[in-house]
């Protein structure tokens, strides 16, 4: 069953101060350890990777009285 409601665009995530921001972080294996780059592949970076981060406005601070 699909939604009636289309996800909002970028402009739209923007102006409401939410953003998709990417970053590069250090890949891991699966227990943990980091992962070393493969020198037989020297067009990919396998020790590191992107990663999407949903990034929201955040609420003002009080200010003290």
């Amino acid at each position: 069953m699909s939604s009636r409601f289309k996800p909002p665009s970028e402009e739209e995530l923007a102006r409401r101060g939410i953003g998709v921001k990417v970053e590069k972080k250090r890949a891991r294996n699966e227990d943990g350890t980091l992962k070393a780059d493969d020198p037989s592949t020297p067009d990919v970076n396998e020790a590191w990777e992107t990663v999407k981060k949903v990034v929201k406005r955040g609420r003002p601070k009080k200010k003290k009285d």
